[in-house]
């Protein structure tokens, strides 16, 4: 494995359907109240510098399609919800999931809401532009794109 440049943050985003058996409702209650309590001192004991739980109910993307015409306004994605992990490197989260609390209670949990099969991921790095209100210039290093 290529060495990772340290000063990077990893964010790691899934895309979240979820269960056909489920309204809207439900499930949105149900990641907030029951599924974040069960995972957030876990992530944070392996090092999960943030968690973030985008829920992407359809009025609110009803009301973006009528404001946002340009840059793609039309082409709206079909999920719930986006979950956020931004970790220092990759080990720390594959730690995390090789920790049997993950499979002994995080994953059955996600079963009880999530339809995997129609959910992605992705992984990046992030680099800040606007932090605060202000407008920021991160240094970046040459050959890491």
């Amino acid at each position: 494995m290529a060495t990772q440049d340290q000063t990077k943050m990893y964010k790691f985003s899934m895309f979240i359907k979820r269960r056909p058996d489920l309204t809207e409702v439900e499930f949105h209650e149900y990641w907030t109240e029951t599924h974040a309590p069960i995972v957030d001192e876990w992530l944070a004991k392996h090092g999960v510098v943030r968690y973030i739980q985008y829920h992407l109910r359809s009025d609110a993307c009803n009301q973006s399609e009528k404001i946002w015409t340009g840059l793609g306004g039309e082409n709206v994605l079909d999920f719930d919800g986006q979950v956020e992990l931004l970790v220092p490197n990759v080990e720390c989260l594959q730690e995390a999931l090789d920790d049997p609390y993950y499979k002994g209670h995080v994953q059955p949990d996600e079963e009880k809401f999530i339809d995997a099969n129609k959910s992605y991921k992705t992984c990046g790095w992030e680099e800040k532009y606007i932090h605060d209100g202000c407008v920021v210039r991160e240094e970046r290093k040459q050959g890491n794109y």
